[in-house]
C-alpha cells in the first residue's frame, strides 16, 4: 500500500482549492497551515484502513494468518498459511463444559463446521486448540525499525 501516494492526491486536492483563492494571502496562509497540520492524521488514516483491510481479510481467510508490515514506512499486508499446524485427537474427549452462546454465534458455528465437513464439537475443540496454543506463545512483542506519525 502507498500511504504516499494517497497523501499527495489529497493535499493536491486541497492545493488545488487554496489556487482559487486567487492570491488571498490569508485564505493560502490558513490552507497551507491546514495541510500541515492534517499531513500527520492522514498517515494515520492510512495506516488505520490498512489495519481494517487485514481484519477484512483475516475474517474471509479464518485458515491463513493476516499481518500488516510497515516496510519503510508503507504497511503491507502479509497472508500466509498458518506456521503451526494444529492437531488434536478427537477420539478421548472425556471432559465436558457447558457453553451458553447467542443462537446467531451457534448457526455460524453450525455453517463453519459444516463447510469444513466437521462436527460442531470438532470444529469447536479444534477452534479452540488452535486459541490456547496461540495464547501460550510469548506475548512479548519486539519491533525494529522507525515508525513514523
Amino acid at each position: 500500500m502507498d500511504i504516499e501516494s494517497v497523501t499527495a492526491q489529497v493535499t493536491a486536492g486541497i492545493e488545488a482549492q487554496l489556487r482559487l483563492a486567487s492570491g488571498d494571502e490569508a485564505v493560502e496562509a490558513a490552507g497551507h497551515a491546514i495541510l500541515a497540520g492534517i499531513a500527520p492524521a492522514l498517515r494515520h488514516a492510512g495506516l488505520a484502513i490498512a489495519e481494517q483491510a487485514a481484519a477484512e481479510v483475516s475474517a474471509q481467510l479464518a485458515d491463513h494468518d493476516v499481518d500488516v508490515i510497515l516496510e519503510d514506512g508503507q504497511p503491507s499486508l502479509v497472508v500466509r498459511q498458518p506456521s503451526d499446524t494444529i492437531t488434536v485427537s478427537t477420539d478421548d474427549l472425556g471432559a465436558r463444559m457447558t457453553v451458553r452462546l447467542p443462537e446467531d454465534l451457534k448457526s455460524e458455528l453450525e455453517l463453519a463446521a459444516s463447510d469444513l465437513g466437521d462436527s460442531v464439537n470438532t470444529f469447536v475443540v479444534r477452534a479452540l486448540a488452535g486459541k490456547t496454543k496461540g495464547a501460550r506463545r510469548s506475548t512479548r512483542s519486539t519491533f525494529e525499525g522507525t515508525i513514523e506519525t
